[in-house]
């Protein structure tokens, strides 16, 4: 294994592994991460973020956040993150449905708009990753 991965939440760890690849939703488009890799800083977007590790495949749902390497260690620190198998997909649903209601009755420049549209995010990468 060549990469340390660590995710935190403003609540806990969720985890921390040794892994080949690190795969993340950044808020430019999606990138990779091996052993080696430059350092640096990058904002993320809710979606499926990726460890890779003898060719299996870990996923977690994050709520967006950043992600900084160096050294071989990845650090995300995101809003929300929840591995694949801790997923409530029926209240994902419930979610989704509740937030995309709400955001269709209102306008871009409603105060409440960008509220909405991230917890549509969330609730999509959450959908996502549980399949």
């Amino acid at each position: 294994m060549a990469l340390t991965l660590e995710i935190v939440t403003p609540e806990k760890r969720v985890a921390r592994l040794e892994c080949d690849e690190v795969r993340a939703p950044g808020s430019l488009g999606g990138f990779g991460i091996r052993k080696g890799h430059t350092p640096f800083l990058s904002a993320l977007e809710p979606g499926r973020l990726t460890a890779v590790a003898g060719g299996q495949e870990t996923h977690y749902a994050i709520g967006g956040g950043f992600l900084q390497v160096a050294d071989d260690k990845v650090i995300v620190l995101a809003d929300t993150a929840e591995a694949r198998d801790e997923i409530d997909v029926e209240r994902a649903r419930r979610a989704f449905q509740d937030a995309s209601d709400r955001l269709r009755s209102l306008t871009e420049q409603d105060g409440n708009y960008a509220l909405e549209a991230a917890r549509v995010k969330r609730a999509t990468a959450r959908i996502t990753v549980a399949g």
